[in-house]
C-alpha cells in the first residue's frame, strides 16, 4: 500500500472531535523504531542506521557505532547496538556504557533510565545515568518483576510487557533507588502485546503483536492503571510507536512513518 493510499484511509477512519488523524511523516527509508521526547524525535532502520529529525528532514548521526534502538529523555539519549551493548550519546558520539547488555532501553521517565535484556527487567538510578561521562561504570538494579521484554515508565509510573505479551503496571519507580511500589497484571482479554510506551504527560500507548495501536483508556493520578485498551485504527499494522508533545509516531511494518494528532 502507498503512503498517499494510506494516508487517504487513515483520514477516512477518524470522525468526531476526539478522533486521531494521522498523515505521514518525513520520509525515511525502511524505518523500523521511534523515540520521541522533550521535542526530539530519533528514529533507525533496517540497516541499523541513526536518524535526528531536523524541521522536516531526517539527518544522518555519523559515528562507527550503529543502534537497533534509542531513547532519549531526562538523563540524556541511549542507544543499544547490534550486540545488545548500551550507549550513551557524549558530544554528539555514542560512547559504550560497561556493564548490563541490554535488548530494550528507555529514558522516558523522570529521570529513570530502565531497559530489559529480553526477559528480566533493570533500572539506573538518575545519579548514576546523569553522571556518567564516557569514564567509569554504572550499576543497575534488577526489579524483582515478571519475565519483561519491553519496559517504559511515564508520568504515571512504568508499564512493561512480558514475553508472552501479558501487561504489568507499577505506580512508580523511585529515580533515586530504583525501589518500586509493587507490580499489578493488567487484564487485557485476548490481547498480546508487544510493547507497551508510557509518556511524560500520562497518556499510555500499546501495540499489539499483530500490529493494532491501542490507547489506554480511563488514566488518573489516583487510578494510574486505567480501564481499558480503546483501538486507535491505522490502515496498516505497525511495528513501532513513541509519543511526545501531541503527537503518536507510528511506524509500519514496511518501514513507513506517520503522526497521529487529535
Amino acid at each position: 500500500m502507498t503512503a498517499l493510499v494510506c494516508f487517504v484511509l487513515l483520514l477516512s477512519l477518524v470522525s468526531g472531535s476526539h478522533a486521531w488523524r494521522c498523515q505521514e511523516g518525513p520520509t525515511l527509508n525502511r524505518a523500523t523504531q521511534i523515540d520521541a521526547s522533550k521535542g526530539q524525535v530519533f528514529a533507525s532502520n533496517v540497516y541499523n542506521q541513526n536518524f535526528f529529525l531536523n524541521g522536516v528532514y531526517w539527518t544522518y548521526l555519523h559515528g562507527p557505532q550503529r543502534m537497533k534502538h534509542i531513547t532519549t529523555g531526562d538523563t540524556g539519549t541511549w542507544g543499544v547496538s547490534t550486540k545488545n551493548q548500551l550507549y550513551k550519546m557524549i558530544g554528539g558520539n555514542f560512547t559504550r556504557v560497561p556493564g548490563l547488555s541490554l535488548s530494550q532501553v528507555d529514558a522516558g521517565g523522570d529521570g529513570l533510565l530502565v531497559g530489559s535484556t529480553g526477559s528480566r527487567a533493570y533500572c539506573l538510578r538518575t545519579a548514576y545515568a546523569r553522571a556518567f561521562k564516557g569514564a567509569g561504570s554504572v550499576s543497575w538494579s534488577a526489579l524483582p518483576a515478571y519475565s519483561l521484554k519491553y519496559y517504559s515508565c511515564g508520568l504515571y509510573g512504568c508499564w512493561g510487557v512480558d514475553t508472552i505479551g501479558r501487561v504489568f503496571h507499577t505506580r512508580a519507580v523511585n529515580p533515586n533507588s530504583c525501589s518500586q511500589t509493587g507490580w499489578q497484571y493488567i487484564n487485557s482479554g485476548s490481547l498480546k502485546m508487544k510493547m507497551v510506551e508510557a509518556a511524560s504527560n500520562g497518556l499510555v500507548f500499546g501495540l499489539s503483536t499483530n500490529g493494532k495501536v491501542y490507547l489506554r483508556a480511563g488514566i488518573y493520578a489516583s487510578r494510574t492503571q486505567g480501564t481499558a485498551w480503546s483501538n486507535i485504527p491505522m490502515c496498516v499494522a505497525m511495528r513501532h510507536l513513541s509519543y511526545d508533545l501531541g503527537r503518536l509516531w507510528v511506524v509500519s511494518n514496511a518501514g513507513m512513518i506517520m503522526f497521529c494528532m487529535h
